[in-house]
Order: C-alpha cells, then structure tokens, then sequence
C-alpha cells in the first residue's frame, strides 16, 4: 500500500499507462504534472456533464471544463490567486494542455465563469459519485466527524436588528395557578424529524467570528467559515459542508449523518466533545449505528469515560485530523482572497475532490 507521501511525492507509475506521456507533452513531466493528471482521471471518471451552452450570436464561448481544471489545479499547485494562475498558465505548457486551454483567458473571463460555477452542484454531485463508487460493495466500519477552521480576509456582516422585545422568563417557581410558555425546541431537537436541505437551510452560513480550542486547549480565535467533514476509516472524505466559524459542530452532527449514510454503509460515528448530546447519541441509535463520542466533563466532572473498546476504537478518529492537516498543508491556498459562502465552497471542495482522489489512488487503485 503506497504512502501519502508516495502518492504526493512520486506519482509515476500509480496508474498503469502503455506510452510514454513525454511524447504527448512539449517539456519534461514532473512529478507534480503527472499526479495532477492521475487526479483529473479520477476525478472526471465520476464527474457528470457540464457543458456551456452557446448562444445564437457572437463569439464561442470557452466551455467550463477547462476552468474547472484549472480551479483543481490551484489545489494541487498551491496556487492562491487566478492571477497567479494566469501567470503559471502562460509559462507553463504542459499545465496549460493539461487544463485544455488552447489560448489563455483573462483575469476577467476566469472570475466570470468561477462566479457561474459558485452557482452549480458540480462538485458536490462530483464528490458523491466518487465516494458511492469507490465504496461500492465495501463496508466503512467508521466514520471521524470534526470541523476545521477557514480564515479569510472578509468582514463579518451587521447582525440583524432586533424586532420585538422578548420577556424574560422569571426565575424561581412558578406562582400558583401561573402557566409559563414551553421551552422551544432548538434545531438538534428538530433535525431528526427534518430533511437535510431544511437542516442545513437553518445553518448560519455566513462569515462570522468563531472561536475553538485547539489540540493544546487554548482558544483559537479566527474571522471566517468551519469546513465539517466526515471521513471514513480511510482517509476518504465522505461528506463536507461549509458553514459560519459561529455554528457550533453539535449542530451538523445530524445532517451530516443523514448523507453519509445515503452514500456508504457503516458501524460507527467517531466524534469528540463538542458533539456531545444525548438527542445525537439516540438518532445515530435508531439508526442502528453505535456513537462513540467523548464526554463532555464541564458540566458534570462525575461522567464516566468511554470504555476500553471504545477507546481503542475512538483512536481511529485521527483520520479526520489528518485529513484536515493534508487539506491545510498541502491542497488549500495559504490564503483564501476571496469572499462570499458560495466562492469559499467552491474552492474548499476542490480541495476535498481532490484529497478524495488522493485516497483513491491510495487505497482502491491496484498496483
């Protein structure tokens, strides 16, 4: 079984080809021209159609695959700005055939059409295919749950003015004969009665202020958006959404096990802490799975921990950190210049395309 570092370091030979790809390219291949290509194999092998309708006058417009392309190439290049990629395309020719491009577009026409691809399910649909057919027939005994932090330079919007003034509820008992207003339900007590488009149409997507502790305990403070992941036991991300910093990661629990579940079979749902609520705990059991979450000690220091096995089996969780390590180290830009959930999406699932493809040629490609 090849290594990650193998797969990112050496992709010669991954993929059994018959002639020399040197001849088909006007320079050398690298070792990074060539794993861009065994990615663009799988990940077109389960890419649907998109093709860019022309209109009845005026000039050819270029189709979106090759924007595409280019879009996973920033990924795998770590190229932060379409700028710099312009650049990288006009000086480079085998990345420019690689991408399709037979003249190299403007700056203009590349934010035109990311900003028409932001608009589309092309790479969630994308991402959904590769997960179903590389797990065909396969059982995924554990699924790591966890949110990583995304930083841009954005700027949080105004909160809402506040409409009518909500009493406060009186503390203490209640008066004799005094009949207070039941609790409202809050979204994880709704989500399992929901779909999950009403799940997730109820999240902040927004850019907001956020805050979460990091491997050592200390608060990490940031401006920007969460990307929830779930992975299997892997590597292999199998679902992703990207949400406000300010949503916390209990919220998605449920959502994001109503789409792995339609995607992979599976036993287990690995999650830490923050996940820790008993309305999760019961849903993921009516499902006839087992949770594994670390208690939450704050409120109740008498909690017991999880037991032997399931310790053993919580360890398998640091598949999603290293998952979200190789998508910070090696796949997503240093920085993200862009602004807007639709854009940040956009590039944060080029990056979990792209990982997926990694883990494929890792683990289901044979040789």
């Amino acid at each position: 079984m090849k290594t990650i570092t193998e797969t990112i370091g050496g992709a010669q030979g991954l993929l059994d080809i018959s002639y020399n790809l040197d001849d088909v390219f006007e320079n050398y291949l690298t070792d990074e021209h060539k794993l861009f290509l065994h990615v663009l194999r799988i990940i077109e092998a389960s890419q649907p159609p998109v093709i860019r309708r022309c209109a009845a006058t005026g000039r050819k417009p270029y189709q979106y695959q090759p924007f595409i392309r280019s879009n996973l190439a920033k990924s795998i290049f770590k190229i932060d700005t379409n700028t710099e990629l312009i650049r990288r395309l006009l000086t480079d020719a085998n990345l420019r055939l690689l991408c399709g491009f037979d003249k190299v577009p403007g700056r203009s026409t590349f934010s035109r059409v990311f900003e028409e691809l932001t608009g589309t399910a092309i790479l969630g649909d994308t991402l959904d295919r590769m997960v179903m057919e590389a797990h065909a027939g396969r059982v995924v005994y554990h699924v790591s749950r966890d949110s990583t932090a995304i930083e841009v330079r954005e700027k949080v919007g105004k909160k809402p003015a506040k409409g009518v003034k909500v009493e406060r509820k009186r503390r203490g008992r209640p008066k004799k004969g005094e009949v207070r207003p039941e609790k409202p339900e809050t979204n994880i007590e709704r989500q399992p009665r929901e779909s999950v488009e009403e799940s997730l149409g109820n999240i902040n997507t927004a850019c907001s202020y956020g805050c979460k502790r990091n491997s050592h305990g200390s608060p990490q403070f940031w401006v920007g958006y969460k990307l929830h992941l779930d992975v299997s036991d892997t590597g292999f991300p199998v679902s992703a959404f990207v949400s406000g910093a300010s949503v916390y990661d209990n919220q998605l629990a449920i959502p994001m096990e109503k789409m792995t579940e339609n995607k992979v079979t599976f036993c287990y749902s690995l999650m830490d802490a923050a996940y820790d609520s008993s309305v999760i705990d019961n849903f993921i059991r009516d499902r006839g799975r087992i949770p594994i979450i670390d208690p939450n000690m704050r409120n109740d220091k008498s909690r017991a921990p999880l037991d032997p096995a399931k310790k053993e089996r919580y360890k398998l969780r640091t598949e999603v950190e290293r998952a979200n390590s190789i998508l910070k180290d090696w796949l997503l830009p240093g920085k993200l210049y862009i602004k807007g959930h639709k854009k940040v999406s956009f590039v944060l699932f080029c990056a979990v395309i792209c990982l997926a493809a990694l883990r494929a040629l890792q683990y289901f490609t044979p040789g």
